[in-house]
């Protein structure tokens, strides 16, 4: 999905103006918190870029503007992240760190000529697109502020991008699959009830939770006790913005699989 930020018309250059940079760093920072995803590209004045380019521009906006620099930006050929990955926790970055890191961005798109599929960071490692979305928010700031923020705050990209509650008819198959399989002391996990075809409430709650993931479902395993078993584990899935449990006695899974539970630790999330 592509959007415009300036109707400036010109001839296609090799740089960016600094003063379009700040201005376009709004708009994507509005565009993320709206639509829950990264534009794959950005016209910034009157040359259109992608998501990664986009990055690197943002990147050497942020060292120039710690230097009170509003120079230009060369727009370079730079490819995607070939496997973005990423496990940072909620929290805040300092400034010292957030133009550190930026020069990291910067250095290792000028040696590679790709994003890096995550940047370490003191919260964890983030991938390229919550990346994007945390130096729009700092230079964002400038363009409202005139001067870049102290800190600013980050948290897992899995909680900013759009995620699905899937289709009812695709949720429904999963159901009724899984409905088939018995229960057995023998497999723990997803892989071993398919094989014997019977398993614990840890092997389907593993093969549910598997299922739901592949079909781009919001789901989650919790952990709690009951009066049979101090870690037993069941599933929810996200249900018209709320999280409800699989509904186990209504698709006729063996009785064992039957208790849940509203609350618990959460073992796997998607």
């Amino acid at each position: 999905m592509a959007f415009s930020i300036s109707a400036v018309s010109a001839a296609n250059t090799t740089t960016v103006d600094a003063n379009s940079i700040i201005k376009s760093s709004d708009t994507v920072k509005n565009y993320v918190e709206t639509k829950k995803a990264v534009p794959t590209t950005v016209t910034v004045g009157s040359k259109k870029v992608t998501s990664a380019q986009y990055l690197y521009i943002l990147s050497s906006t942020v060292t120039n503007l710690n230097k009170n620099s509003k120079k230009s930006v060369t727009v370079k050929t730079i490819a995607k992240a070939p496997k973005p990955v990423e496990n940072v926790k909620t929290g805040t970055l300092s400034k010292s760190e957030y133009i550190k890191l930026a020069g990291k961005i910067t250095t290792f798109v000028n040696t590679n000529g790709r994003l890096p599929n995550f940047i370490t960071t003191s919260k964890g490692n983030m991938n390229p697109d919550n990346l994007i979305y945390t130096y729009s928010k700092i230079v964002a700031f400038y363009k409202t502020n005139n001067r870049l923020p102290n800190t600013v705050s980050v948290k897992p990209w899995s909680t900013t991008k759009s995620t699905s509650e899937g289709s009812p008819a695709t949720i429904d198959a999963i159901f009724k699959k899984a409905a088939k399989y018995g229960y057995s002391h023998a497999a723990h996990d997803a892989a071993t009830l398919v094989k014997i075809g019977a398993g614990d409430c840890w092997a389907m709650s593993d093969y549910l939770f598997k299922q739901l993931k592949a079909a781009k479902v919001k789901a989650r395993i919790i952990q709690y006790p009951t009066a049979y078993a101090s870690n037993h584990r069941s599933v929810q899935y996200y249900k018209n913005g709320a999280w409800v449990n699989v509904p186990y006695r209504t698709y006729g899974f063996n009785s064992m699989f039957n208790n849940v539970g509203s609350s618990g630790t959460v073992i796997a999330s998607c």
